[in-house]
């Protein structure tokens, strides 16, 4: 197969294109035609996430041992690693730092659970807001469901091919942790003229393969309700399409619980 007009955009423009970088107008129009470009453009995608699910974060110590480490349960041997390691992964510091805000949070509730809402009724006014952000975090739903708050990760280091990572004004794609699931969310304009956009997701879960996650619910919500529900695909991928600019909330709904990304603005980044 070859391109309908060789020559009529770069690799280096497929390549911004791809990283979210504003690119001619021709660009676009041009992937919009052209099945070569659209095709090497779904190539370079695959490979980025196959890299990303191998290589990110391969070096860091599990979440168990982060706790084990914040709460003085280690050894003098696996300590030195860990404070050597976190001189150097602002990742894992940002996860600790969360985890200490996390237990100084007053009141400390028992065993990572939360209370009932019996208890959070009698407990004194001052001391209810703390208690419904716990709840928000770490709780159970109103119907019994445990809710899993993602939170969102600073940038990690890009590969060698991309470029927009040091830029500040750019906020996709984006990175958020719950526990040992990780979803990567990549924002993207709809069709030409349409104002809509498409939210692509790549969902893992440490020490389990791709697949693993396939046939997996998860839903997009408004203030108003669910906007859409989609599976995991075998490639833990995830596509919400024909979106319109809201705040959503992401649900990925797994057995154990429900990993919720809460407060998704999408807007339109042109």
């Amino acid at each position: 197969m070859e391109c309908s007009e060789p020559g009529a955009i770069r690799d280096d423009e497929l390549i911004a294109y791809l990283e979210g970088e504003k690119v001619r107008p021709t660009v676009v129009e041009h992937l919009a035609r052209c099945q070569k470009c659209s095709s090497q453009l779904a190539s370079y995608r695959q490979v980025e996430r196959k890299l990303t699910h191998r290589l990110y974060r391969w070096d860091c110590p599990p979440n168990q041992v982060l706790g084990d480490y914040l709460l003085g349960m280690l050894d003098g041997d696996v300590t030195l690693m860990v404070q050597t390691h976190l001189h150097l992964c602002v990742l894992c510091s940002a996860e600790l730092a969360t985890l200490t805000n996390f237990l100084a949070v007053e009141p400390l509730v028992p065993a990572y659970t939360v209370a009932s809402e019996e208890a959070w009724q009698a407990a004194p006014q001052g001391s209810r807001q703390p208690l419904q952000e716990i709840k928000r975090t770490l709780g159970q739903a109103a119907s019994g469901v445990r809710r899993i708050a993602a939170l969102l990760l600073p940038p990690q280091p890009g590969l060698a091919y991309q470029r927009s990572v040091t830029r500040q004004d750019i906020t996709w794609p984006r990175t958020y942790a719950a526990q040992d699931v990780t979803i990567s969310l990549q924002l993207e304009s709809g069709p030409k003229s349409s104002g809509t956009l498409q939210l692509i997701g790549f969902v893992t879960r440490q020490g389990t393969a791709v697949d693993a996650l396939q046939g997996t619910t998860a839903r997009l919500l408004t203030a108003e309700g669910v906007t859409q529900t989609q599976q995991i695909d075998e490639l833990g991928n995830l596509i919400f399409s024909a979106l319109e600019p809201a705040v959503y909330t992401l649900e990925v709904q797994l057995p154990e619980g429900t990993v919720v990304v809460d407060q998704l603005s999408l807007s339109n980044q042109e």
